[in-house]
């Protein structure tokens, strides 16, 4: 069992660098219309995510905590600066067809599946609580505070997932339109 566990972490790592670095490429390719996107580029930014992730856990592993607080506030406001421009400069959809309207792209005949499929992917937003688990070891008084600690990120997590995700939906405009385009990542678009 705990190969299956390595080989999961190992799996999962590569699987990060490899979507964070095609994510950077489809940033290249909205910004740079010019530019020809190849698979080995992909591949190779892939690549030097996974060196820069060695190199800040081993050599810079004192400063991790430091780093680690600095991309807290990156992700707190980088949510705020993504927020802000979409409720005040993006055209809005009525609530009306953001509530009502439910588009079955991927033609599962049910709407009912078509939700449960497209819930996976999401949902993996919302196993941060594992975190905590593993460091129980460390922490004074773990069986409570692991446990708040889980929920906390649960419902944090969640809340700000839906508020996004809400935000989304108002502002994405024609799905057909987003689902084209060359990024390869609707949500750059």
């Amino acid at each position: 069992m705990s190969w299956l566990c390595v080989l999961g972490w190992q799996a999962g790592s590569a699987a990060g660098c490899y979507i964070a670095g095609t994510e950077i490429q489809g940033l290249i390719i909205l910004n740079h219309p010019g530019y020809i996107p190849q698979r080995w580029h992909g591949s190779l930014i892939a690549i030097a995510l996974v060196l820069v992730s060695l190199f800040i856990n081993t050599l810079l592993a004192r400063s991790l905590p430091s780093i680690e607080g600095g991309i807290l506030l990156l992700h707190v406001f980088g949510f705020i600066a993504i927020l802000v421009p979409l409720w005040t400069l993006a055209p809005h959809a009525p609530a009306h067809d953001v509530f009502t309207t439910f588009n079955d792209g991927g033609n599962w005949r049910s709407n009912g599946l078509a939700v449960l499929v497209g819930i996976l992917a999401p949902q993996l937003a919302l196993i941060g609580p594992d975190a905590a688990v593993h460091m129980s070891e460390e922490v004074r008084n773990a069986s409570k505070t692991i446990p708040r600690i889980m929920f906390a990120t649960l419902f944090v997590n969640g809340a700000l997932g839906f508020v996004m995700l809400v935000t989304v939906y108002f502002c994405i405009g024609s799905v057909e339109e987003v689902l084209q385009t060359p990024t390869g990542y609707p949500f750059i678009q």
